[in-house]
Formats: C-alpha cells, sequence, structure tokens
C-alpha cells in the first residue's frame, strides 16, 4: 500500500472510531501526526490541516449535538416536573371542593327556608295558608251556619286538616290540591242537627233529630275557586323542589363513586415516593430537583424507575378532575334551576288578592336566592 494509500486509511478509520466513540481524540491525533513526520512536503501538510480542521469541526459538532441533548432532555424533565407538581398541588383542593359541592346550600339555612315556604303551615312568606282558608270558608260557608257551636265545630274541622303535623310531610311529597281535596271532604261531609218535635194537644208527641247538610254545591265550587290561585302556586313550589331533590338523588350513586376514586388516587399519590401529604411540596423537591440547579442530571431522572410510575399516577389526575369537573357543574346546573324558577314563582305571590300578604317577606327570600346564587357563580 502507497503512502498515500495508508494515510487516508488512518484518517478515515481514526474519524470512524471518533464518531463510534471507540477511541479518544487524542489519540487520533497523535496517530496522525506520527504519519505525518515520516512525510516532507506542503502537499501532505496541507492535507494534514484540513484532517485536523475536520476533526475539530467534528467535536464542535459532537459538543453541539450533547448541548442539543441536554437541552431536549431539560424540557421533557421540566414538563414531567410540572405534570407531577401540578398533580400533587392541586389534589387536596380538588378533594375539599368536591366533598363541600352538595353542602354549600344546606349550610346557608337557604334551603331549610325554601322547603318552609312550601308547607301551608308556615309563614315564611308573608302569609299563613291556613288564614287564606278560613277567609274563604268566613266568605262563602260559615254564614250559613246560624248556631255559634256549629261555626266552631266547622272552624275546628277545618283546622284540624291544616294543622295536622303530617300536612308538613304531605306538602312535601304531593301536591298541596290533596290538601283541599282533603278540606273539601271535610265540607261536603259537614252537617248540623235540627231537633223536630211532633205534637199532639200542644204535647210533644214524638221527637226526631234531623241531619242536615248546610252547604250547596255553589258555595263549595266558590270556596275551591278562591283557593285555586294558591293551589297551583304551592303546587308548582313543590314541582320545582320535587324535581330538585330527585336530581339530587340521581346525582348521589355518581358522588359517592367519584368520592371513592378521589379518595384511592389521593391515597396512591402520596404512596409515590414517601411523599408526606402535610407537606407534599418539599417532599417532591428532594426527588425532583429544580431544573435550573448546577450538575442536575436530566438523562438520569427521566430514565428513574420511580420518577416514571409517579408520572404515570400524576397523569391520571387531569382525566380524575375533568369527571369531577363535569360532576359540579350538573350539581350546579340543577341547583342554579331549582333556585332561579322557584325565585320566579315567589313572584307570583305578590299578586295574591286582598291585604293580608306580607310581600316584604317575600322580596328578602327573593333576594337571598338572588345572593346566593350570585356568591356560588364568584366562587365557582
Amino acid at each position: 500500500m502507497s503512502w498515500t494509500g495508508r494515510c487516508v486509511f488512518w484518517v478515515v478509520w481514526g474519524l470512524d472510531l471518533f464518531r463510534m466513540k471507540k477511541i479518544s481524540l487524542a489519540y487520533v491525533l497523535l496517530s496522525l501526526t506520527g504519519i505525518a513526520t515520516g512525510q516532507q512536503g506542503t502537499d501532505m501538510q496541507r492535507q494534514f490541516e484540513e484532517l485536523n480542521s475536520r476533526i475539530k469541526t467534528l467535536e464542535i459538532e459532537n459538543q453541539a449535538i450533547r448541548a442539543e441533548q441536554r437541552t431536549a432532555d431539560s424540557i421533557s424533565y421540566c414538563n414531567i416536573r410540572y405534570e407531577i407538581f401540578e398533580a400533587y398541588s392541586n389534589i387536596s383542593q380538588l378533594d375539599f371542593d368536591f366533598r363541600n359541592t352538595t353542602d354549600k346550600i344546606a349550610v346557608t339555612g337557604l334551603f331549610t327556608r325554601l322547603m318552609q315556604a312550601n308547607n301551608p303551615a308556615s309563614d315564611v312568606l308573608g302569609f299563613r295558608f291556613a288564614d287564606v282558608v278560613m277567609s274563604a270558608a268566613e266568605k262563602h260557608l260559615l254564614h250559613q251556619l246560624k248556631d255559634e257551636p256549629d261555626r266552631k265545630r266547622f272552624s275546628q274541622a277545618i283546622c284540624n286538616i291544616i294543622s295536622n303535623p303530617v300536612v308538613s310531610t304531605l306538602a312535601n311529597s304531593n301536591p298541596i290540591s290533596s290538601v283541599v281535596t282533603s278540606l273539601i271532604t271535610v265540607i261536603v261531609g259537614f252537617t248540623t242537627s235540627s231537633v223536630n218535635t211532633d205534637k199532639e194537644n200542644s204535647r210533644p208527641r214524638d221527637v226526631s233529630v234531623e241531619q242536615n247538610a248546610p252547604f250547596n254545591d255553589k258555595e263549595i265550587a266558590a270556596f275551591r275557586k278562591d283557593l285555586e290561585i294558591y293551589i297551583s302556586f304551592y303546587d308548582e313550589l313543590i314541582s320545582i323542589s320535587d324535581h330538585y331533590l330527585k336530581g339530587i338523588e340521581n346525582l348521589n350513586d355518581k358522588y359517592a363513586y367519584l368520592m371513592q376514586s378521589v379518595t384511592s388516587y389521593k391515597e396512591e399519590l402520596y404512596a409515590q415516593n414517601e411523599v408526606k401529604e402535610n407537606n407534599p411540596l418539599i417532599s417532591l423537591t428532594l426527588s425532583l430537583p429544580e431544573p435550573d440547579r448546577a450538575g442536575v442530571d436530566f438523562c438520569r431522572l427521566l430514565n428513574n424507575p420511580s420518577i416514571r410510575q409517579t408520572l404515570q399516577t400524576a397523569r391520571k389526575f387531569p382525566l380524575l378532575k375533568q369527571s369531577v369537573e363535569y360532576f359540579k357543574k350538573e350539581y350546579y346546573t340543577l341547583l342554579f334551576h331549582f333556585l332561579t324558577s322557584y325565585s320566579r314563582t315567589l313572584e307570583k305571590a305578590k299578586t295574591f288578592p286582598g291585604h293580608s300578604v306580607d310581600r316584604s317577606k317575600i322580596d328578602e327570600l327573593s333576594r337571598e336566592i338572588e345572593s346566593f346564587i350570585a356568591t356560588q357563580k364568584k366562587a365557582g
């Protein structure tokens, strides 16, 4: 083999080994130097300098590749670190918010007041349904009862229907029309007694007691007509409340499932890397150092089995969060529909006839509903 051939062979061999990282740069340079010293002439010197320049270029390219790889590793590490820290930073708040979602209306006492408003025995709305019934009875029925004992007995029969403790349960489960139906039944069945004495020669020969129905159909129909507007009002309030309560009942299964999912995920997350729940971020910083810290080996951290396992767990968080957000959205849609529908229906009570309605109580309850809705939307 000629000298030139041998020179090219050694150079190519050296460059190949350099690329493959099997020999050091110093060894290549020494080999080339040994060949060059045995040859005279400017041609060979020029070739040597060109080869030497190429080697330096390759070294610079290699450094650039290493820097580029480190940059890529650092970006990957920062992304992974962010995902993990995001899960640990937000799981406790997600857990807290979710547990308190369906309790927010109860703790204000507003829901209790609204349920009381459904009860005809309550005066939350500024009037009592019992008073409305008695007023209608006096207007259309009581004038037919001439005897005071009969008037008292009739009034007591009406009060027994309205003031019965069962009415509260009835009002929360059935339309208020069933209460009025019970009243009509009592009215139709109400009788008065009259004593008839058959005399002969001014002496009583026979005494009989006659039962009379004091109220005719026209009077009973007028009595019920006066209550129609209240029947529709209470039926609407109860229907709105019933729809909300049934919706809450339907959400209970979802709530129980998601609560178990959140609890299990939280336990799984904190089991990784022995992270302490009371101060998780400090514990995480020990295993996932700040990326700008000197000497951080991004490649080693990216391939750490424990960190990879933590990342897999952390990546479940967005889906869990989305499920919780869907649940909360469904709940708040149900809640706001209930409250806005209830508030609109309350406005109808302001048009009730007579001056016995304290409209300021209706306005107060409406403002409380509006304030609650505004607070919840702001917080959400």
